[in-house]
């Protein structure tokens, strides 16, 4: 498999050596997925999902609705959106990073069918039910992750230790908020729960996958040879310091939800802005000018800047954490699942240059993340806020959604878009 990357502008000022590898020519551009990739069915289900958790807001703002739930919104956008995306990228990637099997589309469908019934639950306060569901569901992943990472033929990249904290968190997660659904775990454990499936399983994975693919998106390095990849398990002092990391980041989350200790989220933010700085370089601007590396550079930036904002802030926490999940969860997921869907699918990685799909979804979500996070300093105006934040964050979603579409349905494609 040859290393993917497009010609840009600068590169005429390279060294040939830094040309190959950052700067080859689009015409190496390859199809490399498969028609069955797990992404093209759990992309589109996160975005329905997504759309179907914020639009309590602008029902409720303009009367269509009687009340809401901010619980109900809370699950359907983690346990629907947020590990939708998760699973169609994993199950697409960690196959190729082991040189094993994708599921077969039977248990991709069943996966996606358990995700959408719990969502549904969720949304109509069937809490026991659609939490239950999520433990299934995450069971499942969780199987075919494992499963494929013991029969390896190439070992994964040394940030991906990170995933393994966060499949745990994840699964700790899941069973905390079953248990309070289900009335056998004490109520108090119900933030920890909460949680551990946003600060944790999302934030280490975004640690564990960012890590590897941040600096290849941003052009500081070359896109992965398959086939030239390591078969033994990586070892040495820098894997050991992620173990470390991530274990801190567990813990920390433990002290503050668990425990009270809300000082420990300083550590928290420590951990994650050492590990993104020294991983994906944050202080110098992205090689790659394109729409896609300034999306990944500034979702970085919010990331680090939400957790020190949670940490000095702890009274307006549920605020802040929206710069985390719509800045930092949001801008991600539209960045590399632009990547999968192009690559995956054979079409030119041109189209992330000047990407409209893209730079509406990076400016609809930025002034719905400003929109959302100004909510409490408008008492009077809160819930319009919220409303109108949720109308640009679906705006947004929904016109990449439409393009994602169609990358994941059609042949490749050559025009900018």
């Amino acid at each position: 498999m040859v290393r993917l990357s497009i010609w840009r502008p600068e590169c005429r000022k390279m060294r040939p050596s830094q040309r190959k590898v950052i700067c080859l020519p689009d015409e190496f551009m390859e199809q490399h997925g498969k028609p069955t990739d797990p992404y093209r069915i759990f992309f589109p289900l996160g975005i329905l999902l997504g759309v179907m958790g914020v639009l309590i807001w602008p029902l409720y703002y303009f009367g269509l609705t009687q009340g809401y739930s901010g619980r109900a919104h809370a699950f359907v956008q983690t346990d629907g959106f947020l590990f939708s995306f998760v699973a169609g990228f994993l199950l697409t990637a960690i196959p190729r990073f082991t040189a094993t099997e994708t599921p077969g589309r039977s248990v991709q469908y069943m996966l996606a069918a358990i995700v959408s019934f719990c969502a549904v639950a969720i949304e109509f306060h069937y809490f026991a039910i659609g939490n239950a569901l999520f433990v299934a569901a995450y069971v499942m992943l969780m199987v075919l992750a494992i499963s494929r990472f013991r029969r390896r033929k190439q070992a994964p990249p040394e940030t991906f230790a990170f995933i393994g904290f966060g499949l745990f968190a994840g699964a700790a997660g899941a069973l905390i908020a079953a248990g309070v659904a289900l009335e056998t775990v004490p109520p108090s454990w119900d933030l920890l729960g909460r949680r551990l499936l946003t600060e944790g399983m999302v934030l280490l994975l975004v640690l564990g996958v960012g890590g590897f693919l941040g600096p290849r998106l941003l052009g500081f390095a070359a896109l992965p040879k398959f086939t030239a990849m390591q078969q033994t398990s990586p070892s040495g002092p820098k894997i050991l310091l992620y173990k470390i990391a991530g274990l801190a980041l567990l813990m920390s989350l433990v002290a503050d939800y668990g425990f009270g200790f809300a000082s420990s989220a300083f550590l928290r933010a420590a951990v994650v802005t050492m590990v993104i700085l020294s991983t994906a370089q944050l202080w110098r601007l992205p090689v790659a000018r394109s729409t896609l590396a300034w999306c990944v550079w500034t979702a970085d930036w919010l990331v680090i800047l939400s957790l020190w904002l949670l940490a000095a802030l702890p009274r307006y926490r549920i605020d802040l954490l929206h710069i985390l999940f719509i800045g930092g969860f949001t801008l991600l997921i539209l960045a590399v699942g632009t990547r999968v869907a192009l690559s995956h699918g054979g079409h030119s990685l041109a189209l992330e240059q000047r990407s409209w799909p893209l730079r509406i979804g990076l400016s609809s979500g930025l002034v719905a993340m400003l929109a959302r996070v100004g909510a409490p300093l408008a008492p009077f105006s809160y819930f319009e806020h919220l409303a109108w934040a949720a109308i640009l964050w679906i705006g947004g979603i929904l016109f990449w959604g439409f393009y994602l579409f169609r990358w994941t349905s059609n042949g490749t494609k050559q025009r900018v878009l």
